[in-house]
Order: C-alpha cells, then sequence, then structure tokens
C-alpha cells in the first residue's frame, strides 16, 4: 500500500514539472528574450550613431565655415554653413552615404537624422575656432513587443541627441 502510494506522488511531481513548463518558457520569452534582442538592438543603433556624429563633426571641421568679411574694416570673420544647411552639401552628403552604405543600414533609423551646425565667434581665439553640432536620430526597436505599457526602446522608437564640438582646421587670416 505504501509503495503505490510512492509511485503516485513521484508521479504527480514530474507532471507538475512538464505542465508549468509551457507557461513558464512563455513568460520567460516574452518578459526577458525578446526585450533583451531589443536592447541589443538598441545598443548597436547608439553606437552606429554616435559614430555619424564623429564622422560629422570631423567633416564640419574640414569644410571651410568661416570667411573674411571685407565690407568691414578690419575685415571680421563670417559664418558660411552652406555644407550643412544645402541639400547637397558635404554633411548631408556624409548622412546619406552612412544611411545607403554605411553603419546606417544596420541603425533601424525611423526617419533622416537632423544635424545643426552653428559657431560661436566669440568662443576660443583668433586663431582657435571651433564649430557645433547637434544631431538628433530616432531609431526604431527590432521587434514590436506588445507590452501593456509604451516603453523607449521596446515598442516605441528612440531619440538620440548628440551634442559636439570640434576645432575648425581652415581659419582664413
Amino acid at each position: 500500500m505504501k509503495r503505490s502510494l510512492r509511485q503516485t506522488r513521484s508521479r504527480h511531481y514530474k507532471g507538475s514539472v512538464i505542465a508549468e513548463f509551457g507557461p513558464a518558457i512563455f513568460i520567460f520569452v516574452m518578459v526577458v528574450f525578446f526585450p533583451f534582442l531589443n536592447m541589443v538592438g538598441m545598443a548597436i543603433s547608439y553606437a552606429d550613431c554616435l559614430y555619424l556624429d564623429t564622422l560629422l563633426l570631423r567633416q564640419a571641421a574640414l569644410e571651410n565655415v568661416l570667411v573674411l568679411d571685407n565690407s568691414t574694416n578690419p575685415p571680421s570673420l563670417k559664418e558660411d554653413l552652406t555644407c550643412s544647411t544645402d541639400p547637397n552639401g558635404a554633411l548631408n552628403t556624409v548622412i546619406k552615404n552612412w544611411l545607403k552604405m554605411g553603419l546606417g543600414q544596420f541603425a533601424s533609423t525611423g526617419a533622416m537624422p537632423k544635424q545643426t551646425c552653428y559657431i560661436d565667434l566669440t568662443e576660443g581665439t583668433a586663431k582657435v575656432k571651433f564649430i557645433h553640432l547637434d544631431l538628433l536620430v530616432q531609431c526604431k526597436p527590432f521587434l514590436q513587443i506588445p507590452f501593456f505599457i509604451q516603453v523607449p526602446g521596446i515598442n516605441q522608437p528612440v531619440t538620440f541627441k548628440f551634442s559636439g564640438r570640434s576645432v575648425i582646421e581652415n581659419i582664413p587670416s
């Protein structure tokens, strides 16, 4: 009599483990695995966008963004930011190439990255001037996970904002 009672108890425990495996694996996949994939995708997108910011800062520093204004006495510097405002300018060309042939293919951007350049002529010295660049990139998550609340990076796009400055290489004298 005792022997059959033990067999039913061990059979009962084994059956409960099998019955709990299905809901446990579903919860693990939906709550841990897929959000983890999205977080890895967001980390890759962030790194790609940071690389784009570095490329744009380097290109902006090499462009001729300062020109001499000969209409004033003595001649003064004025800014010429056509490299960033013109749709075919150097900075917009870098962004287009990054999206089409570069790491932008892996960034899952939702829209074209927006960059803004400006120069503060009062900053620095007569020989050292800085160009500032602000970059906004919106990245979509890798997978759309149906959560009850909206979580950026899990089921909503994330906007990365980068700001930096670089020394202007070509200052007219």
